[in-house]
């Protein structure tokens, strides 16, 4: 979900930007996040991924957090932000003070990401053909797997990868014409 997220982005012009990025210093985590998101013109919140896991078998709410972050953030200043679901009507029993709000739905798959991404941003000229989208998402696969067989990771929520991943969807966006 995160290649195509990426993939998705940096072909309709985006620069994807996550909170791994950023250097811990001597800032705590929650200021780090605060920053990104009031640094970036829009933000993307995907609630699907709220799911009892762990050894205690609670949620996580980091996103439903997240997200009320770049409420306030757009509150304040020019700040948009989009809510990815999985399924139709879940965030209404599970967030019902967002009613009023339309989450974008991506039924859980890469295709999913990419026309949510294209509803959300790919509005503005001429936005690329989804079968290119789907091609560049193969390919940032490939590369990402590729990363985390060389640092021995299992997925690709670590600092390097994620610029990596980042710098090889610009590549690909470049080579398929989508980013000038």
């Amino acid at each position: 979900m995160l290649v195509a997220l990426l993939a998705g982005l940096t072909a309709v012009g985006c620069e994807p930007h996550c909170v791994l990025e950023v250097p811990t210093g001597s800032q705590h985590r929650l200021d780090r996040i605060y920053g990104l998101i009031a640094s970036c013109g829009a933000s993307i919140h995907d609630l699907s991924r709220v799911a009892v896991s762990g050894p205690l078998r609670v949620p996580r709410f980091n996103m439903p957090f997240e997200l009320g972050l770049a409420y306030s953030i757009g509150r304040e200043r020019a700040h948009s932000f989009f809510v990815f679901e999985e399924r139709s009507h879940r965030l209404q029993a599970s967030l019902s003070d967002f009613n009023g709000f339309d989450p974008h739905i991506h039924e859980g798959t890469q295709d999913g990401i990419l026309r949510c991404v294209l509803d959300c941003f790919g509005t503005q000229g001429q936005p690329p053909e989804f079968s290119t989208l789907k091609a560049v998402t193969r390919k940032l696969s490939r590369a990402v797997a590729k990363l985390e067989r060389d640092q021995g990771a299992r997925h690709p929520f670590h600092p390097y990868i994620f610029r990596q991943a980042v710098n090889a969807a610009v590549q690909l966006g470049l080579a398929e014409g989508l980013i000038l």
